[in-house]
């Protein structure tokens, strides 16, 4: 209620107005904080997956490589006892 006299809130008033206000201004700034907080975590979880997307790719065309690696070791092996089975070799 206003003072009739002074036009005024009483002292009371005012007090409890003014905490309000400042309750009112932490808790925007606390919310911007944590909009912030928030909207680089979520970057940061979106960096993470694409380093993870990026290793996955890189291991899967490391073991592509090392497959073809294997394979052609293994012909090679192949083809070796093949010649080793059909020659003089494999007597001595």
């Amino acid at each position: 209620m206003l003072n009739a006299q002074t036009n005024e809130l009483p002292k009371e008033n005012q007090d409890s107005h003014l905490h309000n206000l400042e309750v009112l201004e932490k808790l925007e700034k606390e919310t911007e904080l944590l909009i912030q907080e928030k909207e680089g975590l979520i970057e940061g979880e979106e960096q993470l997956w694409l380093r993870i997307s990026v290793a996955i790719e890189n291991r899967k065309q490391k073991n592509k490589e090392l497959k073809q690696e294997v394979e052609q070791l293994r012909r090679k092996c192949d083809e070796l006892t093949r010649v080793l089975n059909r020659s003089n070799i494999s007597q001595l």
